[in-house]
């Protein structure tokens, strides 16, 4: 992805949802990286409250021998309360980091067990996460904000305003998105999502082996906020326009080096990407 040559290929339609996927036309080498998930899963990392816990940062330790990629919106469940990973991070291999994260259920401040995983925030967070380019935007109030939202339009309940238990009550509604669906072609390394007329956001990883582990869990992630638009009739946005702006900003962008993270802010939409020698490894865009 070092020369961001990007082509977009032929729409996958998942009911209201329609996923335009995006292929790397450079030929770079593979990043082993490793997920949450999988580091979770083989006990090869942990998360762990400060010693002082902290609302917005919570420490995450990785006795494994691969950086790990955790992604904006990323939700990690339990501990005092649920979280969600305020920017795309790479953690470095045999380290240990604060993780900025933001609450994602308003009223719990009570222990319930160590830390797991959880799925990823819909777009409508995403972008708020984004947005906090902007100063003046109070993040956190912000995303309780939209929760609470989100509950109302999806007619859910949650005791303590918990966006994990949006998805749960959700759960069947959004598995019908996936019905059928296998998975997008190996050469994919992230797509643009549509419902309606509306772009709801864009992820795009370095390589396919890369995108492939985070697909079933942002599909899942897409289809929550495509649920609200399946009465939405329009004609479709231009998708390689948005592309092709999208390349425009990160090159500019990625202009300096030694960068290790890159937020961008631009007429319609804002995003941002994480890098690894000075190679973009996650990129996260979202209209405005």
């Amino acid at each position: 992805m070092t020369d961001l040559n990007f082509n977009l290929a032929e729409p996958v339609f998942l009911r209201n949802l329609t996923i335009f996927p995006i292929k790397d036309g450079s030929d770079n080498n593979n990043l082993n990286l490793a997920t949450i998930d999988e580091v979770l899963e083989s006990k090869k990392g942990s998360f762990s409250e400060l010693k002082n816990p902290d609302v917005n940062k919570i420490i995450f330790d990785n006795g494994g021998g691969l950086p790990v990629l955790m992604i904006d919106g990323e939700e990690i469940t339990g501990s005092l309360q649920n979280r969600i990973v305020a920017r795309s991070i790479i953690a470095r291999a045999h380290s240990q980091r604060q993780i900025p994260v933001i609450c994602a259920e308003e009223r719990r401040w009570e222990e319930i067990g160590g830390f797991k995983t959880g799925y990823c925030s819909y777009p409508r967070i995403r972008s708020i996460l984004a947005s906090a380019v902007n100063k003046k935007v109070d993040t956190q109030q912000t995303v309780w904000k939209e929760i609470e939202r989100k509950l109302t339009v999806t007619r859910t309940r949650s005791r303590t305003s918990s966006m994990h238990e949006i998805y749960e009550n959700l759960a069947d509604e959004v598995e019908r998105y996936l019905e059928g669906f296998s998975g997008l072609n190996h050469n994919t390394v992230g797509f643009i999502g549509v419902a309606g007329n509306q772009i709801l956001g864009c992820d795009i990883f370095a390589a396919p082996e890369i995108y492939q582990k985070f697909e079933k869990k942002l599909l899942r992630s897409y289809a929550l906020d495509a649920i609200e638009y399946q009465r939405c009739r329009g004609t479709c946005p231009d998708i390689e326009d948005f592309m092709d702006k999208i390349t425009a900003v990160l090159k500019t962008g990625m202009s300096e080096k030694n960068l290790e993270h890159l937020r961008f802010k631009k007429a319609k939409f804002l995003g941002q990407a994480v890098l690894f020698a000075d190679r973009p490894v996650h990129i996260s865009v979202f209209p405005e």
